[in-house]
C-alpha cells in the first residue's frame, strides 16, 4: 500500500511537470486521471460501507461458556459493483471463532454473498458482543485501507459453565458431617396432631387415627439441621468489562460447581448473596439446582453489593450460623469478611474460602482462619484441578 502511494505521488509530480512545460490535452488528461484516482478509491470505500452487509446467527438458542457451538456468518454484496479487498476482524477477547482467518481478504461479485459455517467458543458468562467486530476495506488501487465497526453487532447472553467435580478436596470430612445430619435431621416425638396436606404420609399415626377417627400424624420436634452454606460475592469490581467479566464468570462457575457437587451428594445447600439486600437460595435436589442455575444465568453483579454490606447483614441475621460448614466464593478477603469468618470459627463452624484473584502477590496468611482454609483461584483456573 505504501509503495502504491509513492507511485501515485510520483505520477502526480510527473503530471504537474507535464502540464507546466508541455500542456495539451494529453498532459491535462493524464493530470486529471491521476488526480481522480484517490477520489475514486475513497468513493469505492464509501459505497462498500453502505452496501456491504453482515448477517450472523447461532444454531443454539443459548450459548454456554466454554462450550463449542455452531456459528453462521453471511457476507453479502447488495450493490451492482464488485467488492474486493474486504477483511473481517473478530471479537477475540471474550470469544474464539474457528474456521475463519481475519487475515483473509474476500471478493464478492455484484448481488452475491459468501456463507461460512464456523464454530464459536465463548470464554466468559455474561452479555456481550461476539462474532465480527470490525470490517477492513481496501480499495482496488490499494491506496487506502479503512476500518470501521460492524454496524450490526451480534450481542448474546452467554450462560455460565457447569463444572462437574468428582471429589472436593477440602470437603471430605464436611460431607460426612452434613450428610449424617441431613438424613437424621429431626426426631419424631410421641405427640400427635391432625394431618394436613403438607405432611409426609410416612409419619401418619394409624393407632391415633383409629382412636380419633381422623387422620393424625406424629409431630416432629427439634430444629432442622442445615447442610452447607455458600456465600457468593456479587460485587462488581471494575467499570471495565475486560476486568470484571473474568472475575464474575469464575465466581459464578465456582458457586455453581459447589452447588452441583453437594446436591449430587444429597447434601442441602443454602446460598447467600447480595442483590439490593442479603438473599438466600435453598438447593436440596437436582430440580432445585436447575432452578438455581436458571437464576444464576441471568444474575447481575453490582458495585453497590459490597462485601462490607454482605458480611454485616449475615452477622446481623445469624442465619449462616445454622450451617454445618460455610464456603466463601469472594474476590477479596478483606477485614469485614475476615470478621465474619472469625465469628463462624468461634462458633465451631469450619470455613473454606475460595479467593477469585489473578493477583499472585496476594497474602493468603494475612488473616488467620482458625478452622478452615484459603484457596486462591485464578480466572483461568480449571476448577477440576483446584477444587
Amino acid at each position: 500500500m505504501k509503495r502504491n502511494r509513492i507511485i501515485l505521488l510520483c505520477l502526480f509530480v510527473l503530471s504537474v511537470l507535464g502540464i507546466s512545460f508541455y500542456g495539451g490535452p494529453v498532459s491535462y488528461g493524464f493530470f486529471a486521471m491521476v488526480l481522480m484516482t484517490p477520489l475514486i478509491s475513497l468513493a469505492y470505500i464509501y459505497l462498500v460501507y453502505f452496501m456491504f452487509k453482515i448477517y450472523q446467527k447461532t444454531e443454539a438458542i443459548d450459548l454456554v461458556c466454554g462450550q463449542s457451538s455452531p456459528f453462521y456468518i453471511s457476507l453479502q454484496n447488495e450493490s451492482h459493483l464488485a467488492f474486493a479487498g474486504i477483511r473481517i476482524l473478530f471479537y477475540s477477547s471474550f470469544s474464539q471463532i474457528s474456521g475463519m482467518d481475519d487475515q483473509t481478504e474476500y471478493e464478492l461479485m455484484p448481488l452475491t454473498g459468501i456463507k461460512k459455517e464456523t464454530r464459536i467458543v465463548c470464554k466468559y458468562r455474561g452479555e456481550y458482543e461476539i462474532g465480527i467486530k470490525r470490517v477492513v476495506v481496501t480499495d482496488f488501487f490499494r491506496l487506502f485501507s479503512v476500518s470501521y465497526k460492524n454496524k450490526e453487532p451480534f450481542r448474546k447472553l452467554i450462560l455460565p459453565g457447569i463444572v462437574n467435580i468428582e471429589e472436593l478436596t477440602l470437603a471430605q470430612d464436611v460431607y460426612s458431617q452434613v450428610n449424617d445430619s441431613w438424613i437424621n435431621r429431626t426426631e419424631p416425638d410421641v405427640l400427635v396432631r391432625e394431618y394436613t396436606q403438607d405432611d409426609d404420609e410416612r409419619y401418619i399415626s394409624w393407632k391415633a387415627t383409629a382412636a380419633t377417627n381422623c387422620l393424625m400424624v406424629r409431630d416432629r420436634i427439634g430444629e432442622e439441621s442445615k447442610g452447607v452454606g455458600i456465600v457468593m460475592d456479587s460485587e462488581r469490581v471494575s467499570s471495565l468489562i475486560e476486568e470484571y467479566l473474568p472475575v464474575e464468570n469464575k465466581i459464578l462457575e465456582t458457586a455453581i460447581a459447589l452447588n452441583l457437587y453437594f446436591t449430587k451428594k444429597n447434601v442441602p445447600v443454602t446460598d447467600y448473596y447480595r442483590n439490593d439486600r442479603c438473599r438466600e437460595y435453598n438447593v436440596s435436589s437436582l430440580r432445585n439446582f436447575d432452578e438455581y442455575y436458571s437464576e444464576m444465568s441471568s444474575f447481575s453483579f453490582d458495585s453497590r453489593n459490597t462485601l462490607e454490606l454482605l458480611s454485616g447483614e449475615l452477622l446481623e441475621n445469624r442465619k449462616l450460623f445454622g450451617c454445618k460448614t460455610v464456603f466463601f466464593v469472594i474476590h477479596e478477603l478483606n477485614e469485614h469478611m475476615a470478621k465474619l469468618i472469625c465469628e463462624l470459627n468461634l462458633s465451631n463452624i469450619p470455613t473454606v474460602v475460595y479467593l477469585i484473584s489473578d493477583d499472585t502477590d496476594v497474602d493468603l496468611t494475612k488473616y488467620k482462619i482458625i478452622r478452615g482454609a484459603v484457596v486462591r483461584i485464578t480466572t483461568s483456573s480449571d476448577l477440576r484441578e483446584v477444587l
